[in-house]
């Protein structure tokens, strides 16, 4: 009996147990995880009292919201639609806009937001009277839109585009042209927003006197850039015609040529003139316009304002790139035939050019005028320049044949060489200006920074030299040379007259007397050969050679302007004076071989003598033949002012030394 009561028990207790492990098993399959709470438009923007429309997309049912600030929006659902207005009379903050948030919470506590934003409900103005305004047609005129809520319409009666064209609205911008005149009936133009708000602009289109910002314009010439004049009042429909002086007006635009696009009146001049131009609209309405094109400036190649010619035979042409036609040179002057051979205008390839040759160094003025009566005043220099020597070239004087007709050159008791020249290489001996073995300017005999050397004769001495205390300057630094280069005027002088060679041989350099130094102390004092004898001359030439002396190899290098040749010993006052002047030998009688290399042409074979010695005296241009040891004569050399390698070339003063 106990035993079945036990049993009885035990299950009595069994059956509850499973059955409750059974029910909880099945609560636990049905719970899902919680979906996220979506919508589609989380942040709106809202004009006061508009109102908009936002979906849940994804959520978990049971849903409110929650606004934060119901002083800006509020918002109601219903099923998955929420529903957001913003409030009408909403305080918005300085820049005309609040915002606030709306909150979406489901059954399962997701949560989702919406930003709203709120902005000022505008009145619509625009930046017009509200009485309207008057157009001319023509008239171009911008309506802007100052404040509306988007979303603008623009409208205008029917057939009323037959007075007024609106354009296309860019922006908060209305573009407007009036097409005809509209009586007194204005047409209405009416623009509405998005909010209904409205606002109508009365526009009449009148008739109007044509009126012009300017009445007049002038240019400086004719292919002077366009000047413009505004329309200030008309009625379109432009045209133009011409009048010059008194004759009838005609289309044809031959001095300048009007257009107009936009009420804005374009001048383009054409030629050199006065005229009017007469501007009619299409009602009748009539102003002009008193243009004046000036003509030309007369202008020279290069915008040159004067000329310089290379050399007293050299020439030169400049085009005129500028200016009326009919193109005259004034009658020359005798001041102008002074310093130009000839002066004269020439056509080539259709150009107009002002050709000149040199005469004499100097300076003039001639005067240019062409058909408009414009002038051009035009300096003109002709400069002097120098000739480049080099081992090739030398100047020479037969002085031998001088000699048989000018006999008192065989006893000379006084004598000065002056040069004006430019070193630009230096070697031992090599010389300048003289007479090989009777009176002559060299470098001494070292090739490295020589000095300048009087090479002389003295009765029972041999080789006599005096050597200056400076160092000749050039432009070769080849072995350690004294650079650079520069202009020196050098005179050597010789009195048989005194009586010691210390104040019978003398140097002067760019003005000054130099301290010579004898190269042998026998003749360092001594007395002086009483004259001269210049045909006695020694070396292979026997002449006066200028870039030269004796041999071949003593050749000058250098650059040189001037030479003179005096019978009497200058002293140092007159040689400072003289320097680098050009001089008249007219005035100096004892000027007898005067030389200046300032041809400036090609083909030079001679530079005549200037002084009173005569043509004798002029210096022949020779090639040096340094296999034959002698010059040939008469050799034409390339000479081109500024050219490549050019014989001549410009030259300064050594008085800046």
């Amino acid at each position: 009996m106990k035993r079945k009561l036990s049993f009885l028990f035990l299950s009595a207790l069994t059956i509850p147990f499973f059955m409750g492990s059974c029910s909880d098993d099945k609560e636990e399959q049905e719970v899902k995880p919680a979906t996220d709470l979506v919508v589609d438009n989380n942040s709106v923007t809202l004009l006061q009292g508009d109102e908009i429309t936002v979906s849940i997309t994804s959520g978990n049912g049971d849903y409110y919201v929650k606004p934060f600030d119901e002083n800006v929006a509020t918002a109601t659902i219903n099923g998955n639609k929420v529903t957001i207005k913003a409030t009408e009379n909403s305080q918005l903050e300085e820049n005309n806009r609040t915002e606030t948030t709306i909150l979406i919470v489901d059954g399962r506590k997701k949560v989702a937001r919406v930003l709203v934003r709120v902005a000022k409900l505008w009145d619509l103005t625009v930046d017009a009277p509200e009485e309207g305004f008057d157009l001319f047609i023509g008239e171009k005129r911008l309506v802007k839109i100052l404040t509306g809520n988007g979303d603008y319409q623009i409208s205008i009666p029917e057939g009323a585009d037959k007075f007024l064209e609106v354009g296309e609205l860019s922006g908060q911008v209305i573009p407007l042209t009036a097409k005809f005149e509209t009586g007194a009936d204005p047409v209405n133009i009416t623009i509405t927003d998005k909010k209904g708000k409205t606002i109508t602009i009365p526009v009449v289109v009148n008739i109007v006197d044509l009126t012009l910002k300017s009445n007049e314009a002038t240019f400086a010439e004719p292919d002077a850039e366009s000047q413009y004049i505004s329309i200030e009042r008309g009625n379109g429909g432009y045209s133009f015609t011409y009048q010059v002086g008194d004759g009838e007006p005609t289309t044809d635009a031959t001095i300048v040529e009007a257009t107009e696009k936009e009420n804005l009146i374009t001048l383009k001049p054409k030629a050199r003139g006065d005229v009017k131009v007469i501007v009619t609209d299409q009602k009748g309405s009539v102003e002009e316009i008193s243009v004046k094109v000036n003509p030309y400036n007369l202008k020279l190649e290069d915008e040159a304002t004067s000329l310089i010619i290379g050399g007293y035979e050299a020439s030169t042409e400049i085009a005129i790139t500028r200016g009326n036609g009919d193109y005259k040179l004034a009658q020359l002057t005798d001041d102008n035939k002074t310093y130009l051979k000839t002066a004269e205008l020439i056509t080539e390839d259709g150009a107009t050019k002002l050709k000149l040759t040199g005469k004499k160094l100097g300076a003039t003025t001639l005067e240019l005028s062409d058909a408009a009566g414009q002038k051009l005043t035009l300096p003109v220099y002709v400069n002097p320049v120098c000739y480049r020597m080099e081992y090739d070239v030398c100047f020479k004087i037969d002085i031998k044949k001088y000699a048989e007709s000018h006999s008192e050159v065989k006893s000379m008791n006084q004598l000065t060489f002056e040069v004006v020249f430019y070193p630009t290489y230096t070697r031992s001996m090599q010389s300048f200006i003289g007479l090989e073995s009777v009176f002559l300017l060299r470098a001494e005999a070292k090739d490295v920074n020589p000095r300048f050397e009087i090479a002389t004769k003295i009765n029972g001495k041999s080789d006599p030299r005096f050597r200056s205390q400076q160092t000749i300057y050039c432009d070769d630094s080849e072995g350690g040379r004294k650079t650079p280069g520069k202009w020196y005027h050098i005179a050597i002088v010789y009195d048989g007259t005194k009586s010691s060679t210390k104040e019978a041989y003398k140097m002067y350099i760019n003005g000054v007397r130099e301290t010579l130094t004898p190269a042998d102390n026998s003749y360092e004092d001594c007395a002086p050969n009483s004259s001269l004898n210049l045909t006695d001359v020694g070396g292979n030439d026997k002449a006066l050679l200028i870039g030269r002396s004796g041999d071949s190899y003593r050749v000058g290098y250098c650059k040189v302007y001037q030479a003179r040749m005096w019978k009497r010993a200058l002293d140092e006052s007159e040689i400072k004076a003289n320097m680098c002047k050009i001089l008249n030998a007219e005035e100096h009688s004892d000027l007898m071989g005067y030389w200046v290399f300032s041809k400036g042409v090609g083909g030079t074979t001679v530079f005549e003598n200037w002084g009173n010695g005569g043509s004798g005296l002029d210096a022949q241009v020779c090639l040096q033949n340094i296999s034959e040891n002698k010059p040939a004569w008469g050799a034409e050399l390339p000479a081109t002012y500024n050219g490549d390698k050019s014989r001549f070339e410009p030259i300064e003063c050594p008085h800046s030394y």
